[in-house]
């Protein structure tokens, strides 16, 4: 039996509500991602151009450094800086659903204990997506190794039609194990639970009611990134025309110039917008629980 879950309007009205009414508060946990954007703005300044990036050998120190520090700041420090803002938003917004103020001061307190736990469930659902890419591609990869190794070309023919087939089968796992699993890390946040029982979990609370969710669950983000997309084309647009209005500067500044408002742009509109998003799937959640298929 289907229950009836918050509606559409509904679902973005009060994310957006809450989100105005505690605006300064989510800001001052979304702008850690301010962090990413100092490091990629010091890497990108001790970058190498474009032409001297293509004789890695001849690099200097300083931008050995930036090329160093660009690749640590995407690889690793981006996933960490993440999940630590993950558990402070969903922590804040949990309080103030609840009505209650949230107490950023004893907040650190709270992130400590659940980073590595929900860290560990966003990379459990991560290796189900890669799983589901291995599914898909898997065959064709193993046939065309074969094909190879025996100079068989009907392994490799064999192996590009399954590749068709498996391309779907890919899409099809994933964007299924997305939905279903997507709730995981919050309810090791909110709930505790940990491991493959937060995922489990996760899965229970969509189950019998798949499209409902997904529905709920996409929308809200499709309006608030077209948002944030608006948002940056118009700084983006005011930006061109005062690189160009400086067009005394030489070509190699002014692509630098462009290449660090394109990474730092990006991450201040996402500063803006994922408390929205957050807000959006905790209002869902909630929904999920409070309507028990």
């Amino acid at each position: 039996m289907h229950t009836k879950l918050i509606s559409l309007g509904q679902l973005i009205d009060d994310s957006w509500e809450l989100y105005k009414s505690r605006f300064h508060e989510l800001m001052k946990v979304s702008g850690w991602l301010f962090i990413l954007a100092i490091l990629y703005l010091i890497s990108l300044c001790l970058y190498p151009s474009a032409s001297a990036l293509w004789n890695a050998t001849e690099l200097n120190g300083m931008e050995q450094t930036g090329v160093t520090l660009f690749a640590i700041t995407s690889y690793i420090i981006s996933p960490l800086i993440g999940t630590l803002i993950l558990i402070g938003l969903t922590r804040v917004i949990r309080s103030h659903v609840a009505g209650r103020s949230a107490n950023l001061k004893s907040l650190a307190k709270e992130i400590k204990p659940l980073f590595l736990p929900t860290l560990f469930v966003s990379i459990l659902v991560g290796c189900y997506l890669l799983l589901a890419i291995l599914i898909g591609f898997g065959p064709t990869i193993i046939l065309n190794i074969l094909g190879f190794i025996f100079q068989q070309s009907i392994l490799i023919a064999i192996g590009g039609i399954l590749l068709i087939i498996g391309i779907f089968v890919s899409l099809v796992l994933s964007f299924c194990w997305i939905i279903e699993y997507t709730f995981a890390p919050y309810l090791t946040i909110l709930d505790g639970l940990r491991g493959r029982k937060a995922l489990s979990a996760s899965r229970k609370l969509v189950k019998g009611r798949f499209w409902h969710t997904f529905v709920r669950f996409i929308v809200p983000k499709i309006v608030f990134i077209i948002f944030g997309v608006l948002l940056m084309a118009i700084v983006s647009y005011f930006t061109e025309i005062i690189l160009d209005v400086s067009s005394g500067l030489n070509l190699d500044l002014s692509l630098r110039i462009k290449t660090m408002i394109e990474w730092v742009m990006p991450i201040a509109i996402t500063v803006l917008i994922n408390p929205l998003i957050i807000i959006s799937d905790l209002l869902l959640l909630q929904a999920l629980k409070d309507n028990p298929s």
